[in-house]
């Protein structure tokens, strides 16, 4: 199955996806940081959820300093150094699954081997199945162009 080089799926706990779906959490820090080509995170929430929910287009990876302390629950910690994550990807945009993806059927059609656990890439399949700009779009702080920015790169990464 050819997998996408802009796109994983990464686990994410319940409380920490609704603090980034209210916007109280503008970051999603990690102790690694992702490959360059990564534009989008397509967050699997952990139990008792169990489900692909949202899709995050993120910053390149920012390590302590780089982060504006206001406006996000973590980034005054993170910039101190107090974090056990090295690197801080911005939430650029948001988008909520028309239709979410159980843990069950992304076994069955082969998108995952189990629930991710650090990070695995999205196929092609799925990306074709579950079209980014079908979704419904949360907040960007991109400006107006990034449904269409995405959609040309969702193309673009098709080959």
């Amino acid at each position: 199955m050819t997998k996408s080089t802009t796109d994983i799926f990464m686990s994410i706990k319940p409380e920490h996806i609704q603090n980034i779906a209210t916007g109280s959490k503008n970051h999603e820090y990690r102790s690694y940081l992702l490959p360059p080509s990564i534009q989008h995170i397509w967050f699997y929430t952990t139990s008792p959820i169990k489900q692909i929910e949202y899709v995050a287009r993120i910053s390149l990876g920012k390590t302590p300093g780089e982060v504006p302390d206001d406006g996000g629950i973590g980034n005054v910690e993170f910039n101190a150094g107090l974090k056990e994550s090295k690197y801080g990807y911005e939430i650029l945009a948001l988008w909520r699954l028309k239709v979410s993806v159980s843990l069950e059927d992304a076994l069955v059609k082969g998108f995952l081997k189990g629930a991710p656990q650090k990070y695995c890439w999205v196929s092609l399949d799925f990306l074709g199945r579950v079209p980014l700009d079908a979704q419904d779009l949360l907040f960007s702080r991109m400006g107006d162009a990034v449904q269409d920015e995405d959609q040309y790169n969702l193309l673009d990464s098709t080959g």
